[in-house]
């Protein structure tokens, strides 16, 4: 299979005006007069009707009833508390007001759809950045995903998400009645390396299934949605791209390119290689083309240029972290069956210590280095606060249970207990210590508890919660709103999550027929929500709105 990727460049100009928020005079001849977006209208224009020379994918928007269309806006970071007032985090609203634009010309009904980060409300994001007033001046329709009724699939040929849950919405998607469309952002990923076309696809599921297999797993678990949904049409917005550790705030790099196609692991592939990464060393595409989801063929239409972004560090353990918390000490001691097998304390080396931190890569590790990159990026300072960092259970040796920091040297549970230091728990997998920890990041994986986690051993307010923050009170209410709209549609009896559980497992479905387990998909309804399932979908909705790591 042979798949188009066309690659558009814009002219050499400064493009870092609005390029996270849209600005007041936003949908006036003026802001359309603009040289910039007069720039992007010509390269999204160019660019989807190259594509559609190449492809014809216009004939599938003729014929679908509706277009939905997802950004990238896990978090838009736009005078949010950081020491400088943007960070290319989300999809350049310039570039997606030229997206929504084009699409209009097939003169179907719009909708953009998107679900932020837990616990960022999404209505807070599409005022920040300007989302709503692209919906009013287009009148097409905006829709927050994590407060709207969810249906139930079984993927048969999952590997690990074997249970899924998608937006009501989305089923138009699956049922083939709706076109997809994701336009995502140029940029690296601290837990998959890059975060392009399908991965983008994980702001549509719903809070509690993100947090399912947010670990070593997570490359499987993305890879495994491409059995329900793929898009129609990808367009990354590459006019300024990110480097560094999304989901924290990243560096702009002017890139000034737009990249799309009709295949999303064939476009990623594309834009990874623009990124000057090779593709072969992200598992998160590797494994989706291992899937058959990617082409045998790639033909790249356009100048194809090739920058060095900065790769995502998942690590608590690399000089440029140790130097900015000194006092800081990771102790790594994984047990999971795919870890380092250490049989003798002579076995361990640097370099085996990094290995066993990353074993669990996708999960907590990669969630609290984040934390602390909001720390880097608001405060700009040294801290010489102490704090050891518990990762794993333990490596069990000789009946004793061994962590090792990172030179290698190997600290036994009993000399742990009597540390001085304040100990950070990390995840689960971290529970034996958890009785002497004085901040607790449980979950397997939660993002937005280890995060906090590490800004509250910090002694530093998490940015986005501060007054530093000139969205405070909108988010706060758009966070109340959103708590309140999912607690009256369980209190209805409508599912708008799954229950919330925190297991290193992958979930099971029923016993299939031999025919049946060859299919991609199959509906599953969900069943009628009795007392007990009401009152655990409540608390899990409470919990959302506790913004403070368990101490």
């Amino acid at each position: 299979m042979k798949a188009q990727v066309v690659v558009t460049r814009t002219a050499d100009m400064d493009m870092r005006r609005d390029y996270v928020a849209l600005p007041k005079d936003y949908g006036t001849k003026q802001y359309y007069e603009r040289e910039d977006i007069v720039e992007i209208y010509r390269a999204v224009y160019e660019n989807l009707d190259r594509l559609d020379k190449e492809t014809g994918y216009s004939a599938r928007f003729h014929a679908c009833e509706k277009i939905l269309v997802k950004p990238n806006l896990v978090s838009v970071y736009h005078n949010s508390g950081m020491e400088d007032s943007d960070y290319p985090e989300s999809t350049d609203p310039r570039v997606f007001d030229a997206v929504i634009a084009y699409l209009k010309h097939f003169q179907k009904p719009i909708m953009i759809t998107e679900s932020s980060g837990k616990p960022m409300p999404t209505r807070n994001s599409f005022k920040n950045a300007g989302y709503d007033r692209i919906a009013k001046h287009h009148e097409v329709g905006l829709v927050a995903l994590e407060t709207k009724p969810i249906v139930r699939y079984m993927l048969p040929k999952a590997e690990v998400m074997k249970e899924v849950y998608i937006p009501e919405l989305y089923q138009d998607i699956v049922d083939g009645r709706a076109c997809y469309v994701s336009v995502p952002k140029l940029k690296t990923n601290i837990y998959t390396g890059v975060t392009l076309g399908f991965k983008n696809a994980m702001g549509t599921i719903p809070y509690a299934l993100r947090e399912r297999n947010h670990n070593y797993y997570i490359n499987k678990k993305l890879a495994d949605l491409l059995y329900l949904f793929r898009p129609d049409l990808i367009l990354i917005d590459g006019i300024i791209g990110g480097e560094g550790n999304t989901p924290a705030p990243v560096d702009p790099v002017d890139t000034h390119v737009l990249v799309s196609g009709v295949n999303s692991v064939a476009t990623d592939r594309v834009a990874t290689e623009i990124m000057g990464i090779d593709p072969d060393t992200i598992p998160l595409i590797t494994e989706a083309e291992k899937r058959g989801f990617g082409a045998d063929e790639i033909e790249v239409i356009g100048e194809r240029p090739v920058f060095h972004f900065r790769r995502a560090t998942p690590t608590l353990m690399d000089d440029d972290f140790v130097n900015l918390f000194p006092n800081v000490r990771t102790l790594a001691g994984h047990n999971l069956p795919h870890a380092p097998q250490i049989k003798s304390l002579s076995d361990v080396t640097p370099e085996v210590v990094r290995e066993l931190e990353k074993t669990c890569n996708g999960g907590c590790v990669n969630a609290l280095r984040s934390g602390f990159e909001y720390i880097i990026y608001s405060q700009k300072k040294k801290f010489t606060n102490e704090l050891v960092i518990i990762v794993g259970g333990g490596v069990v040796i000789d009946g004793k249970r061994y962590w090792f920091d990172r030179d290698g040297k190997a600290y036994e549970e009993a000399q742990i207990r009597a540390m001085t230091s304040p100990i950070l728990a990390l995840g689960n997998c971290a529970s034996v210590l958890r009785d002497v920890a004085k901040y607790k990041a449980d979950g397997c994986c939660s993002p937005s508890t280890c995060m906090l986690a590490a800004t509250a051993a910090m002694g530093v307010t998490f940015p986005l919660l501060s007054l530093r923050n000139k969205t405070f009170f909108h988010f706060g209410m758009s966070a109340v709103l959103m708590v309140g709209e999912r607690m009256l549609a369980t209190l209805k009896g409508k599912y708008v999550d799954c229950p919330s559980q925190h297991l290193d497992q992958i979930y099971p479905i029923p016993e299939l027929s031999q025919e049946d387990a060859e299919k991609d998909y199959i509906f599953w309804p969900l069943p009628e929500m009795d007392g007990a399932m009401k009152r655990k979908l409540l608390l899990d909705n409470l919990k959302i709105a506790n913004l403070k790591p368990y101490k």
